[in-house]
């Protein structure tokens, strides 16, 4: 039988460990949602402002507790439910965190500026069926148990509250670490993810070029956007952490009030001596492969990289060069490596074998997913 001072030591035991675990909880999820809370706060900012991860999750985790610590305060709790009190800290931490990217630039509450006093309403009235339930009867362990049980409840329906995809992560992910110069890590976040964005594939390209290997490994990511997924000089006013304004500051210049488009920007900024490097110039070629404008691209190739000279060819162009040659009906006079002819045969072998084969192209794609010439024909 249980006795009154049983239930003096479980109500401390219950009331501390909640709060640990509740503690616990938050900081490590604002942890994980650090990202998205950088990308927040830099934008509603306008970039005065940044936002430190220990310090911040820290910060917002004792607000909580205070809440929690209010919440307890004006509606007693029995030992029961006391780790219900809870449920206003972990909803305020599910809104915190739930920002998609259109809610940056077009700051709005969502379905929360209804949903939040409907539930707390709800939540209120909820109370007054359990608030004054006694706890004599019940062993202090069940009480316990009871407890981690609602509150492990609660971690659960917070964590898949936000709305944040997968996607939108490694975006911010990426950002990070282009921030710190760490083109690397930049180019290992989900890197055999096929899905990406605009601004991931632009991180990710401004990265490759920053290693010097853009027309190496430009197909080595998913290419969904063409050209303009490169670099957009359209969103140079947007405020992001690693904007597309800094990327064309890193390049050598700004775009003028007359260009409206990548490509206009790049002819531009390589028309000019003084700006012209070879960033930007393969910035343009890779451009023109994007957005298979081949004729162009040969007669580019041709000026930045003359036949006559003894630079190799990276991998992209080279593989162009095979495509143009062998398809097109050019004649490039470039030197090409033999493994990437005999790579282009045997791409035209396997094209032919899994023409009338069922999921043939899905298993083309395995095999040549990042090469030119899947790319240019699917």
């Amino acid at each position: 039988m249980s006795t009154p001072n049983n239930y003096e030591g479980a109500s401390g035991v219950i009331r501390y460990s909640c709060a640990l675990l509740f503690s616990l909880f938050s900081f490590a999820y604002l942890c994980l949602q650090s990202d998205v809370l950088s990308e927040a706060q830099y934008v509603y900012s306008h970039g005065l402002t940044t936002y430190n991860c220990i310090i911040g999750a820290a910060f917002i985790t004792l607000v909580l507790l205070v809440i929690q610590k209010i919440v307890v305060r004006l509606l007693p709790f029995n030992w029961h439910y006391y780790s219900v009190s809870y449920f206003p800290s972990f909803l305020l931490l599910a809104i915190f965190t739930d920002i998609t990217p259109d809610q940056l630039h077009d700051f709005s509450l969502g379905m929360w500026v209804w949903l939040f006093p409907l539930l707390i309403i709800l939540y209120v009235f909820a109370l007054r069926f359990v608030r004054y339930r006694k706890a004599i009867g019940y062993k202090p362990v069940h009480l316990l148990w009871r407890n981690f049980v609602l509150l492990f409840v609660m971690m659960l329906l917070c964590g898949n509250i936000p709305q944040t995809n997968e996607v939108s992560h490694y975006e911010y992910a990426t950002e990070r670490y282009v921030m710190r110069h760490e083109y690397d890590k930049a180019l290992q976040v989900a890197d055999q993810s096929l899905h990406s964005t605009r601004r991931l594939t632009e991180l990710r390209m401004y990265a490759l070029a920053q290693k010097g290997e853009l027309p190496e490994r430009l197909f080595d990511y998913p290419q969904l956007y063409g050209g303009e997924g490169l670099l957009s000089v359209s969103d140079t006013d947007s405020i992001y952490r690693y904007s597309s304004r800094r990327i064309c500051l890193r390049l050598g210049a700004l775009p003028g009030s007359g260009i409206h488009t990548t490509l206009q920007y790049l002819w531009a900024i390589n028309a000019v001596d003084s700006l012209r490097s070879s960033a930007t110039i393969n910035y343009q070629l890779c451009y023109l492969l994007l957005d298979r404008r081949l004729k162009s691209f040969s007669r580019k190739l041709a000026e930045y990289y003359p036949p006559s000279s003894d630079t190799p060819l990276p991998r992209a162009y080279s593989e162009a060069v095979v495509y143009i040659n062998n398809v097109s009906g050019g004649n490039l006079n470039y030197s090409i490596s033999q493994d990437i002819i005999d790579r282009f045969n045997w791409y035209q072998l396997r094209k032919q074998e899994l023409a009338d084969e069922k999921g043939g192209e899905n298993l083309l794609r395995r095999e040549f997913w990042n090469t030119f010439w899947w790319y240019y024909e699917h």
